[in-house]
């Protein structure tokens, strides 16, 4: 246990629920002495926003997305809700995995990737889709769901760089902080 940090850091009484959650974010950091009790834990992960994002919604459309929601939930116990491109998504290992959409004609959801679905293309056939979402106006079956999330999170892992092979946004490989030769060549 870290005395020092419990000392400077005391959780104040009636503290809020943001307060509560900022604390133990910090404390598993800097102490972890001992686990974020499990209530708190799972509303650490879920986000008010999507809350107010599927209110906003048909009923229809919000129970579809409220059952695709608690599916990845029950899938990826650790995963952390967020809103990424003003949509409801779904952060594992920090990276975001999936995220859903309410459309004029249904649902979407997204794999945040040009590739997953191309990677599943004899299991998402009888849905309509475009090269980064998958259209349903039904249920998505939880097995489905489950190799999305599956695909997208093995494509995750496999996006990691090993040290020294660092690429820029543009694809090219960063410029070299030595000078150049034509630095060095005399006027």
């Amino acid at each position: 246990m870290n005395a020092t940090w419990h000392k400077q850091h005391v959780l104040p009484k009636g503290a809020s629920l943001e307060q509560r959650i900022a604390w133990h974010r910090e404390h598993e950091k800097r102490c972890a002495c001992r686990p974020i009790p499990p209530t708190l834990l799972d509303q650490m992960r879920r986000d008010p926003a999507i809350d107010d994002y599927l209110a906003k919604v048909s009923p229809r459309i919000r129970a579809l997305l409220r059952d695709l929601r608690d599916t990845i939930h029950a899938i990826v116990p650790e995963v952390e809700e967020c809103i990424s491109y003003r949509m409801p998504a779904f952060r594992y290992d920090g990276r975001i995995i999936g995220g859903f959409a309410a459309t004029s004609s249904g649902c979407s959801y997204y794999p945040f990737s040009g590739t997953t679905l191309k990677t599943l293309a004899n299991h998402v056939q009888g849905y309509g889709q475009t090269k980064g979402a998958l259209h349903f106006d039904t249920r998505l079956p939880a097995l489905l769901v489950r190799k999305l999330l599956t695909a997208r999170i093995a494509e995750g892992r496999g996006r990691e760089r090993k040290p020294g092979l660092a690429r820029s946004r543009t694809g090219r490989r960063p410029r070299s902080t030595a000078p150049s030769r034509r630095s060095t060549v005399d006027k």
